[in-house]
């Protein structure tokens, strides 16, 4: 049997069967899939938004979009990837996610860890690193290669999950970043790559004298677009990730042809388009951990395995903003409560 913890109705972390466990039949590998024992997992602040949104049905609903764990076994047309081989990998909301023993994953939106590297390290970075590498590299047009951009971008939410990757990314490839987040979290963004951190408790205009190339809100844009009109360079890219609570204007910016890019990186795997782009940007990232170019972003670890108990320990920390990525290791014991 393969044990799972999820759910049948998205209900408050306070209740006390937010979380349920299921004994799974053992999934049927198909030909391009990866059969994984699951040994760490992320969670992140998506799992609580698909969580507090889903309706009650009949349907048993796995979650868990950010994973490491060993290969146990592969489909027949697998070529990349053998039985011991150990991978990371966002999944896919189309399918189970990771919070279960034995995941199947397609091999193409996975990647191997480095030898270096830990389970936890791997397990924070696949949701993070390909959402902020599919903005930087394939809707903004940044180069992704060491120090062959040239110019300045600002990150709104610098500190969050994916502003903590792409600052990274970012310098990595030669930008000069700007961030921002509460003064407290400076020295956290700071170490992640942005050169000139921002208050974001001020207005931006009243700390920012000059413009940027690219904008990437990582933050509702409706609290923060009408502020970048001052701040986006003529023909200038802006990006966001989060839905907005209020429509967003944007004539402001028709004069100086700045374009707009809304980024998702489940929307490849949700279509079927270019899923394999995934997989080889996962590799990049694990060459650049392996090459000490990026770090993982984990700040929290919990032990002792993926239990009911130590799942809803990760998900209140992440409910609560936590900084950093908080990852559950450990797999599945005997004890799953």
């Amino acid at each position: 049997m393969n044990p799972a913890i999820g759910f049948y109705e998205g209900r408050s972390l306070s209740d006390t069967d937010v979380f349920v466990l299921q004994n799974l039949p053992m999934p049927k590998v198909n030909k391009d899939d990866l059969m994984v024992e699951v040994k760490a997992v992320s969670v992140n602040p998506i799992d609580s938004k698909r969580r507090t949104s889903t309706k009650k049905s009949d349907q048993f609903t796995v979650q868990g979009y950010d994973a490491c764990g060993v290969v146990v076994a592969t489909g027949e047309e697998v070529e990349d990837f053998a039985v011991g081989d150990r991978v990371f990998y966002a999944g896919t909301t189309q399918r189970s996610g990771a919070n279960q023993k034995y995941q199947l994953v397609d091999s193409r939106i996975a990647a191997k860890v480095p030898v270096m590297s830990s389970e936890e390290e791997m397990a924070a970075l696949p949701l993070t690193s390909l959402t902020a590498w599919e903005l930087l590299f394939e809707k903004f047009g940044f180069v992704p290669k060491e120090n062959a951009n040239n110019g300045q971008i600002l990150l709104i939410n610098a500190s969050g999950g994916v502003g903590s990757i792409a600052s990274q990314l970012a310098s990595w490839a030669g930008l000069t970043v700007y961030g921002t987040s509460s003064p407290e979290n400076h020295p956290w963004i700071r170490q992640n790559g942005v050169a000139h951190p921002i208050d974001h408790h001020q207005p931006l205009q009243e700390q920012l004298d000059t413009t940027f190339q690219a904008i990437a809100l990582f933050y509702d844009g409706s609290a923060y677009l009408p502020q970048c009109s001052e701040l986006i360079a003529p023909f200038g890219k802006i990006g966001m990730i989060v839905n907005t609570e209020k429509p967003l204007d944007l004539n402001p910016f028709k004069n100086s042809g700045v374009d707009f890019y809304w980024e998702y990186m489940f929307a490849k795997t949700d279509t079927g388009i270019n899923i394999a782009s995934q997989g080889a940007i996962l590799a990049a990232i694990a060459q650049l951990v392996a090459d000490n170019k990026i770090h993982s972003t984990v700040t929290k670890t919990i032990s002792g395995g993926m239990t009911i108990a130590n799942l809803k320990k990760a998900t209140a920390l992440v409910e609560h903003h936590h900084t950093g990525k908080v990852v559950v290791t450990g797999g599945f014991t005997d004890d799953h409560t």
